[in-house]
């Protein structure tokens, strides 16, 4: 077990009780010396509804088998979505969230294929999910099995998993899946680290005491299970009770370690270690149960004082000896603490870096950004943003009154005087950066990104290129060349957005304010002088201003990177890599009007309606 393994909960023995005295009720009534036996006889189950109840089994293992089928198959995850009830949770532990509802599990599988075997497999991948073994009960099934390579057949490393679902009118309302710990195993080191704990904060013998004390009269029922009676042994630290519910020849397999227990002696052994090093206020509690008869998967967290401890969930399935009704096989698999080697996220991003490795360009220059801009002295003039300058707030505060030089044209009272060329090249920049918007199509329901679109658009408005950069090497790649086919307007996440990305007038419009800017930069303010002066000007004060220099760096990064988007807006406009070479090639290489060029001539997208 995990640090022991599963302990029932009081909540769910109670529910065990219940349905005990029922069923004890019924029989000690029915019986052949009552001569209302026949009439019981009629309200206790019958072999109808046991018909049924297995036939719901079947269904609920068949619904299981089919999706994993579909995953083994790498169908879309569009057609995963209907295998789910509209609020769906998983809880996929390779990832630190849960997620929910079933748009966003859809979202997951895009967004993380390849990341674990629950975030659906990647289409390059050779893995295979290879069942083996399957508890269910009527709306409950529990997932024993591993990845193999599907060219050799061979095990993939530490890749035993154990997943639990819950469904609801045969589609699936939850699913939890726990993946064994990876090599190394932490073997011992985590029990040692509890028997520290444990002499700091106290056995709490009593405390435990008094907390099994209210199921322990249920521990002798002989409706208990061997899996139940160890928990329940388990909970009242009796290991020598908890032993008895295993088989001689018993196998339990304790992920945390590299090798199974082979037999009952090494299991008690094993079992004792851990209770002499679990402070006495720990539980392990019942989550939720699938019970065939034969197999049995639990699913289950950990409690200390009645309050649950995070990342201490976890999953275990064991076989029952059908002669003895003893446990002869088990595998035990806790949730990874963090920080978790190799969480979900990370091998998303990982994976998006090794399918391309020109990502590495725009992660690189971001880094080296970051810190040039923000946090050096030396490299760039003026005082890092660490300092908290106050001249340089004041001179973002003036440019942002005067954003897209409304104020000045204008010449409203309250517009502050400031050097038109650092103007002119703020206002450059940013409609330039907002020039980006017509690309918003490059997030949709069926091409999420890591970094949304939407918010890399808005704050690109203030910070530039410490919102691009991420998001180049962060977005996923456009891939409709497997028939995927045209995107619609429709498709385009949002309501305002297919609208600002779609609208035609876009790139005229800031490409027009970009040129005013140009013009502001040499001509506007006539105070400033002719063009050499207020050159001159405008280098002293780039030689003492880190916000007017960093301006510079932008406009550099976005010339070199603003050709990133084209190939992928011209791909979902149907629109193939050798054709429209002008335009595609003036976008590309041409920095801003290029750009607005683009917007203004490619071809728009459609609308379903227009089919």
């Amino acid at each position: 077990m995990l640090l022991g393994t599963v302990l029932s909960a009081s909540a769910f023995v109670t529910n065990i009780q219940r349905q005990t005295r029922f069923s004890i009720r019924l029989n000690s009534i029915s019986t052949n010396t009552n001569p209302f036996s026949s009439l019981f006889d009629f309200f206790k189950p019958s072999s109808l509804e046991t018909f049924d109840n297995d036939e719901q089994k079947l269904k609920s293992k068949k619904v299981i088998q089919d999706y994993i089928n579909q995953l083994n198959d790498r169908v879309d995850p569009q057609f995963l979505g209907r295998y789910f009830t509209e609020d769906a949770r998983m809880v996929d532990t390779a990832f630190y969230n849960p997620i929910e509802g079933k748009e966003a599990i859809i979202r997951h599988f895009y967004l993380n294929q390849g990341s674990s075997p629950l975030a659906t497999l990647s289409k390059d991948s050779k893995d295979m999910i290879v069942v083996d073994n399957i508890a269910a009960l009527e709306g409950k099934v529990s997932v024993l099995y591993h990845l193999e390579d599907e060219n050799n057949g061979e095990k993939i490393q530490d890749s035993d998993s154990i997943s639990f679902y819950t469904l609801e009118n045969n589609l699936i309302s939850s699913v939890y899946d726990f993946v064994e710990p990876e090599s190394p195993k932490p073997g011992d080191s985590g029990l040692k680290l509890l028997r520290i704990v444990s002499k700091l904060i106290g056995r709490q013998t009593d405390q435990r005491n008094n907390t099994v004390a209210m199921v322990d009269s249920t521990s002798t029922n002989p409706e208990f299970k061997a899996v139940e009676k160890y928990f329940d042994a388990w909970n009242r630290r009796d290991m020598k009770a908890a032993i008895t519910c295993f088989s001689e020849d018993v196998k339990l397999r304790d992920t945390q370690y590299t090798s199974a227990f082979g037999n009952k002696s090494e299991l008690e052994k094993h079992l004792l270690n851990v209770a002499d090093c679990l402070p006495g206020s720990f539980e392990f509690v019942i989550d939720d149960i699938a019970d065939d008869g034969e197999n049995i998967g639990v699913r289950w967290h950990v409690e200390s004082n009645q309050k649950e401890l995070a990342f201490t969930r976890g999953c275990s399935f064991y076989t029952l000896d059908r002669s003895t009704g003893l446990i002869k096989t088990g595998i035990e698999i806790p949730e990874r603490a963090p920080p978790k080697p190799k969480p979900g996220p990370v091998k998303t991003i990982m994976g998006k870096f090794a399918a391309e490795p020109i990502r590495y360009i725009p992660a690189t220059m971001w880094l080296a950004y970051m810190y040039i801009v923000f946090f050096s002295d030396g490299i760039l003039p003026g005082a890092n943003a660490l300092s908290l300058e106050q001249r340089t707030w004041e001179e973002v505060r003036d440019l942002s009154i005067n954003f897209f030089l409304v104020s000045p044209i204008l010449n409203l009272p309250f517009a502050p005087t400031v050097h038109p060329m650092l103007e002119g090249v703020f206002n450059l920049l940013l409609a330039w950066a907002a020039m980006f918007a017509g690309f918003l199509s490059d997030e949709r329901k069926i091409k999420p990104n890591v970094f949304d679109f939407g918010p890399a658009v808005i704050g690109m408005q203030f910070l530039t290129s410490a919102f691009l950069l991420p998001y180049l090497f962060l977005r996923t790649s456009e891939k409709n060349e497997e028939g995927i086919g045209i995107v619609y307007k429709e498709d385009i996440s949002g309501t305002v957005q297919p609208v600002i990305a779609e609208w035609k007038p876009l790139g005229l419009f800031l490409g027009s304010v970009g040129t005013g800017s140009i013009f502001w930069a040499f001509m506007g303010r006539p105070e400033f002088g002719e063009f050499s002066e207020r050159y001159s000007t405008f280098m002293d004060l780039l030689s003492i201003d880190r916000v007017g220099s960093s301006f510079l760096v932008d406009l550099a990064i976005f010339a070199l990177f603003q050709g990133w988007f084209i190939d992928d807006d011209l791909l979902r406009r149907g629109v193939q890599k050798q054709e429209m070479l002008v335009l595609r090639n003036t976008a590309k290489f041409i920095p801003f009007f290029g750009l607005a060029a683009y917007l203004t001539l490619r071809p728009e997208l459609p609308t379903r309606k227009d089919d």
